[in-house]
């Protein structure tokens, strides 16, 4: 029994605490994104692709750690190449990544020439 309670310990230290700070720093940027100095720098947009890029890391993680590519049964364990949890991550990253991209783009070809509103 006690050896469940430690299990218990490592799960809430690497899943759940990591899961809440990432949630709690994009709603923090979602929040920031209105404030007079982020608006003032035009940097809204930014923000707000931060957050949702932010928000989609623990379900990329999710997919990544799902990723199988054996014709095994799922309960067997099979040792499966680091590159492919990198791929499942980056299937479901990839479209925050570049809408991010896009927005940094955007951000610097437009920062001095005027007030950009979202």
């Amino acid at each position: 029994m006690v050896q469940s309670k430690s299990w218990r310990d490592i799960m809430l230290i690497f899943y759940v605490i990591p899961f809440f700070l990432i949630s709690g720093t994009s709603i923090f940027l979602f929040f920031m994104s209105v404030s007079p100095k982020i608006k003032a720098k035009n940097l809204s947009l930014i923000m707000i692709c931060l957050a949702i890029n932010l928000l989609t890391i623990p379900i990329s993680c999710l997919v990544g750690s799902f990723v199988s590519y054996t014709n095994e049964a799922s309960t067997e364990f099979t040792y499966n190449n680091p590159l492919y949890f990198w791929k499942g991550f980056f299937f479901i990253q990839i479209i925050p990544l570049f809408v991010l991209f896009v927005a940094l783009i955007w951000w610097f070809i437009r920062k001095d020439k005027e007030k950009i509103d979202i």
